[in-house]
């Protein structure tokens, strides 16, 4: 066999051979151009949830005119790139704060902030503050709220600090306000101290101090008692005083009046004898037989053994005779 026919020969089986791999090459391509497209699908195709708001970038720079809403978006594939923010409300936690009191008493305290971001402030946080996206706005918050914590905390007195606990935490929100709705548009919603906690000194003269004022609460309630039944005993015997008082003169009362109505009882038999002997008078005086008769029937038939006067008792003899013939 020549040299030409047997390149012919090894030119017919390379034919072959390609023509038997087509099939498999064209399978290959198919899945390698689906999963292209799966791909560039997948990677445009992004979803904003309810409590975020997002933006695009292509090549670094921002192509969204404003903040995307909630929902389905869609990107170039493999060009841009999407962010998103949570502007949801959110609390911010300041754990175990070391701060210093007016009169130098370190206190530690721990506060919570609850903020929200408004949607005017989605691009200054996303790529003004920090990284892009929500990346590093806690450690922007962070320093913020700690200074106004500590300088609000500066103009306290150790010892009024529970007493203005509510006071502390508005304005320290106040303060905290003004500053990062300045820095980063943010909206502060509620700020609340969870808790304070006092330097063992501190704590153990307030101990003392505490004891101290309970002691002198009991020692007033002592006198105050005392004071209390002294006064009590003063009323007893003023009301007693009082009620002897009242008997007497109620015991006085009623002998003047005993005394009035005998007088008055005295007055009245004396008047009443009185008119009874005006009337006898009376009677006597017009009735001179009645006297003669009452002579005559109170004579015991002596005659008088002495005359006094110039009046002598004399009887009607021819009277009683002419009676006597009768």
């Amino acid at each position: 066999m020549s040299s030409l026919d047997e390149s012919a020969r090894k030119f017919t089986e390379m034919s072959r051979k390609v023509t038997f791999s087509r099939k498999p090459i064209g399978c290959i391509s198919i899945i390698f151009i689906i999963g292209l497209m799966v791909l560039i699908v997948s990677d445009g195709i992004f979803i904003i949830e309810p409590t975020e708001l997002g933006a695009i970038r292509r090549f670094g720079q921002v192509v969204s005119p404003s903040p995307l809403h909630p929902g389905l978006h869609y990107k170039i594939p493999l060009i841009d790139q999407a962010d998103t923010l949570q502007v949801s409300l959110d609390t911010f936690h300041a754990e175990n704060l070391l701060v210093y009191t007016v009169d130098n008493q370190p206190v530690t305290v721990s506060v919570s902030m609850s903020y929200r971001i408004p949607e005017h402030a989605v691009f200054n946080l996303m790529y003004q503050v920090g990284r892009a996206g929500s990346v590093d706005i806690a450690e922007n918050i962070r320093p913020v709220l700690n200074d106004r914590i500590m300088r609000v905390f500066a103009k306290m007195n150790t010892t009024k600090i529970s007493e203005d606990r509510v006071v502390i935490a508005e304005e320290i929100k106040r303060s905290a306000q003004e500053v990062l709705n300045d820095l980063f548009a943010l909206e502060v919603v509620d700020l609340q101290i969870s808790s304070i906690k006092y330097s063992e000194v501190f704590e153990a003269s307030i101990e003392a101090a505490v004891k101290a004022k309970n002691e002198a609460t009991a020692a007033e309630n002592t006198v105050k008692r005392i004071q209390y039944e002294g006064e009590q005993k003063v009323v007893t015997a003023k009301a007693e005083a009082e009620a002897l008082i009242a008997a007497a003169e109620a015991q006085k009362q009623a002998k003047i009046l005993e005394a009035e109505g005998e007088a008055r009882l005295i007055e009245l038999e004396g008047k009443a004898k009185a008119d009874a002997l005006k009337l006898q008078a009376a009677a006597i005086r017009d009735n001179q037989e009645l006297i003669d008769f009452t002579k005559a029937q109170n004579w015991d038939g002596k005659l008088p053994q002495t005359i006094l006067g110039s009046t002598v008792p004399f009887l009607d003899v021819n009277g009683l005779r002419a009676e006597s013939n009768q």
